[in-house]
């Protein structure tokens, strides 16, 4: 487990019946259609997106800014997640195991996030729906965030006649029906894998939702 986040309920974005209305837009699926979990671990994921790409992002500046300024071998050998063990000859065996294994772990982290914001994102683009997309780009995956409301007045006014504007409650049906569709592409993508729901001791009853790697891939 990398992290745990507690499931945040947001009356705009997050209602409390979104999970069964989501799995009932289900109808002809060539795959196993994802389960209510799965359509939580979706939602979760989307609802921090942004959150995982910043660390992204500031990962990929930090490593940047020091091959700029010059690296030395136990911050390359840690950033490349190639950290030697002890009981080598090399200097860096000297070194604390701990301070070694957390430099590899950050590199680990950051391809995880890194793989996983790519597969949000592609599987974003490839909605086929002109309102889905954008939707899904307003509230979730966008450079800019749009709040609830204003992604309501933007969807209906339209947009570079791509198409057409929508009202709220046509908003909120497309909205369900492109997280459906997500769900459905990254269960089938193996991104799902990586998102785990937490019901140990201590809890809510909820349970946590977080993201883990997995050892095999």
């Amino acid at each position: 487990m990398i992290e745990l986040m507690p499931t945040v309920l947001d009356n705009e974005h997050n209602p409390k019946d979104d999970v069964v209305k989501i799995s009932k837009i289900y109808q002809v699926q060539f795959f196993e259609n994802p389960d209510s979990e799965d359509i939580r671990k979706t939602t979760w994921l989307l609802n921090k997106y942004r959150t995982i790409q910043g660390l992204v992002e500031d990962y990929e500046f930090a490593l940047q800014q020091r091959l700029e300024n010059g690296m030395n071998e136990l911050d390359m050998a840690g950033v490349e997640g190639a950290v030697k063990r002890l009981g080598t000859s090399d200097h860096i065996s000297n070194l604390p195991a701990n301070v070694l294994i957390a430099k590899e772990q950050r590199h680990i982290n950051y391809l995880l996030y890194k793989r996983i914001t790519e597969a949000v994102r592609h599987a974003a683009a490839n909605i086929i729906d002109p309102h889905e997309n954008k939707i899904i780009e307003l509230l979730f995956v966008g450079d800019r965030k749009y709040r609830y409301k204003e992604a309501v007045e933007y969807m209906r006014r339209g947009y570079k006649k791509v198409a057409y504007g929508i009202e709220a409650t046509t908003l909120a049906d497309k909205r369900r029906k492109a997280i459906a569709s997500l769900a459905n592409t990254l269960l089938f993508n193996g991104t799902l894998d990586y998102v785990t729901i937490d019901y140990g001791r201590g809890r809510s009853k909820e349970g946590e939702i977080g993201l883990r790697s997995l050892n095999n891939r």
